[in-house]
C-alpha cells in the first residue's frame, strides 16, 4: 500500500470555496456541451456515420465483417444504433453517447485532480488545465468517438489511482475495462492502451511481488484484458488493408503532429504572432521533456514504484504513448496523428501540467502560483476567444446547415409551396443536409427536396437553389441566380434562381 494518499488528501481549508469552484466549473462544462450538441446542425463525418455505419448489422460492425473503415468508431457507432432505436433520430439523440463521454471525463477529472495535491488551489489548477482545452471540448457535443474515448481513459487512470492506493482486483479490472472500452471508442487509443496495461500491470506485480499474490490479484483483470484482445483482433486485422490507414494526411514528423494539435487548442489566435504555434509547441514539448526527466528521478528516489506516489503512474502514461506512437510509425509506415486523432494526448499533458504544480507547491509552497497564474491567464483567454454555439472547428463548412433549410421552410410557407423546394450544395456540405432530410424528425423534407449525393463537380444549373462554400466557386453560374441569403459569419452564399 501506498504512503503517499495519507499526504495529499483534501484539507479543510477553503473547502466550500473550493467545492463552489468545482460545482461552477462542472456546470459551465455540462451546459456548455449540451448547449452545442443541441444548436449545431450535424456534421458531415457524424452524418456519415449514422447513414454509412449504423444500418450496418452488429455482427459486421463488431468484426468489420464488410467494409474496414477507421472512421467507423465502434462502440460509438452501437451506441448510436441502440439509442436511436429506441428515441428516434433528433440530433441530441445520436450526440448522446460523447455526451456521456463527457460527463466520465468530468466526473474522472474531479476525482483525480481533488487527489492530486493538499492545496486547494493547486487541485482547482489541475481541473482547468483538464477542462480548459476548448478544442477537446468540441468533440464531447459531435457523435463520433474520439469525446467518448477520452472520457473514458481518464475513467481508466482514475481506476489505476484507486487500485494503486487500495491493491484491491476490482479497480485493476475497471481500468482495463475502461481502457479497452476507450480502444472501442476510438482505435488510436491502442496508442495508450498498450503502454497503460504494461504500466498498470507493472505496478500490479509491485504491490503483489510474487506469482500467488499476483495472479490472485490480477487474475480478474488478465481475463478481461484476454477478452479485449480477442474481440479486437479482427477489427484490427481488417482494418490494416484500408488504404485511410497508411495515405491519410501524411505527417512526417511528431514535432509536425504536436504543431497541428496546438493549432486546433487555439483556434489559429496569433498571441505570440505568426509563430506563436511553433513557439507553444517548442514549450509544450520542452516541457514534457524536462518534467518527464524529473519524474525519472523522483520515481528512482521512491524505490522505483507507482503506488509510492500515484502522480508518478500519471506523468509515465504521457511519455510512454509517445514513444509507443513513435514505434508505431517507424514499424509500420503509417503517418503520425493529425490533431483530432491525437486528441487523447492533451488529457495526458493535462495531468502532467497539474502534477507540476503540485510537486512545484510541496518544493517552494506559494512561489508555484508564478508557473500557475501563467497557465491559468493563457487558457482563460484562449478559452474565451474560442468557444462558440455556432460551429465545430474541424467540420466548419456544416456552420449554416440550419439557416439554409430555416430560409427555405420560411420561403415554402411564403409562397404557399406545395412540393419540397429543390437544394443542390457543395459537395462537403451535403451529408449534414442529407441527414436533416432523411432522418431529422422535424420535419424538414417537408420543405426541401436534397440534389442526390455527388462529389466534387462544378456547380450545376438543375436546382432552384444553391449552396455555395464562396461566391469564387458560384461565379460560372452568377448569371443564372441571385445571392439570397449570405450566412453570418462566413463565406457561405445560398443561389436562388433568377426569375
Amino acid at each position: 500500500m501506498n504512503t503517499v494518499s495519507a499526504k495529499i488528501q483534501p484539507s479543510g481549508t477553503n473547502r466550500r470555496i473550493e467545492y463552489s469552484i468545482v460545482a461552477a466549473l462542472a456546470t459551465a462544462f455540462g451546459a456548455y456541451i449540451i448547449a452545442r450538441a443541441w444548436l449545431l446542425p450535424m456534421t458531415v463525418d457524424e452524418s456519415a456515420t449514422v447513414i454509412n455505419h449504423v444500418p450496418r448489422l452488429v455482427a459486421d460492425t463488431l468484426f468489420f465483417k464488410k467494409e474496414a473503415n477507421p472512421n467507423n468508431h465502434i462502440l460509438n457507432t452501437l451506441a448510436i444504433k441502440t439509442l436511436a432505436g429506441i428515441f428516434g433520430w433528433h440530433p441530441v439523440v445520436v450526440r448522446l453517447p460523447v455526451l456521456v463521454g463527457g460527463f466520465l471525463y468530468l466526473w474522472a477529472a474531479i476525482h483525480l485532480t481533488r487527489k492530486m495535491s493538499e492545496q486547494t488551489w493547486v487541485r482547482l489548477f489541475a481541473l482547468v488545465m483538464l477542462l480548459g482545452n476548448p478544442y477537446l471540448l468540441e468533440f464531447f457535443s459531435l457523435a463520433r468517438g474520439y469525446g467518448l474515448a477520452a472520457g473514458l481513459m481518464l475513467a481508466a487512470l482514475w481506476q489505476s489511482w484507486c487500485f494503486l492506493e487500495k491493491n484491491q482486483s476490482g479497480h485493476l479490472r475497471s481500468a482495463i475495462i475502461f481502457a479497452g472500452l476507450a480502444v472501442y471508442a476510438n482505435f488510436t487509443l491502442l496508442l495508450f492502451f498498450a503502454p497503460f496495461i504494461l504500466l498498470v500491470l507493472i505496478a500490479a506485480w509491485q504491490l503483489n511481488p510474487s506469482f500467488s499474490n499476483f495472479w490472485k490479484k490480477s487474475r480478474p483483470a488478465l481475463l478481461t484484458l484476454l477478452v479485449f484482445v480477442a474481440l479486437l483482433f479482427e477489427p484490427l486485422r481488417q482494418l490494416r488493408k484500408d488504404p485511410e490507414i497508411q495515405g491519410w494526411n501524411k505527417l512526417g514528423s511528431f514535432f509536425g503532429s504536436m504543431e497541428q494539435s496546438v493549432k486546433a487548442a487555439i483556434q489559429i489566435n496569433a498571441y505570440l504572432g505568426d509563430n506563436t504555434v511553433e513557439i507553444l509547441t517548442w514549450l509544450a514539448v520542452l516541457f514534457s521533456v524536462g518534467f518527464t526527466a524529473v519524474a525519472l528521478w523522483r520515481w528512482w528516489q521512491q524505490g522505483r514504484r507507482f503506488d509510492a506516489d500515484p502522480r508518478l503512474f500519471l506523468v509515465a502514461i504521457l511519455p510512454a504513448a509517445m514513444i509507443t506512437n513513435m514505434l508505431q510509425v517507424h514499424l509500420t509506415g503509417t503517418p503520425y496523428l493529425q490533431s483530432r486523432l491525437a486528441l487523447f494526448y492533451w488529457p495526458l499533458f493535462g495531468l502532467q501540467l497539474g502534477v507540476a504544480a503540485a510537486w512545484f507547491w510541496q518544493a517552494k509552497g506559494k512561489l508555484a502560483w508564478v508557473y500557475m497564474a501563467v497557465l491559468l491567464s493563457f487558457t482563460v483567454l484562449n478559452i474565451s476567444r474560442c468557444v462558440n454555439l455556432t460551429k465545430s472547428s474541424e467540420w466548419w463548412f456544416d456552420q449554416g446547415t440550419y439557416q439554409v433549410l430555416d430560409f427555405l421552410k420560411k420561403t415554402y410557407e411564403t409562397e404557399g409551396r406545395s412540393e419540397p423546394i429543390g437544394l443542390d450544395a457543395h459537395h462537403v456540405m451535403l451529408n449534414s443536409f442529407m441527414f436533416h432530410l432523411e432522418r431529422d424528425p422535424r420535419g424538414f423534407d417537408k420543405y426541401v427536396k436534397m440534389a442526390p449525393w455527388h462529389g466534387f463537380q462544378p456547380p450545376g444549373r438543375d436546382y432552384e437553389f444553391f449552396y455555395a462554400i464562396n461566391p469564387e466557386e458560384a461565379k460560372d453560374i452568377m448569371d443564372a441566380y441571385d445571392v439570397v441569403l449570405p450566412v453570418p459569419g462566413t463565406s457561405f452564399i445560398l443561389l436562388r434562381k433568377k426569375r
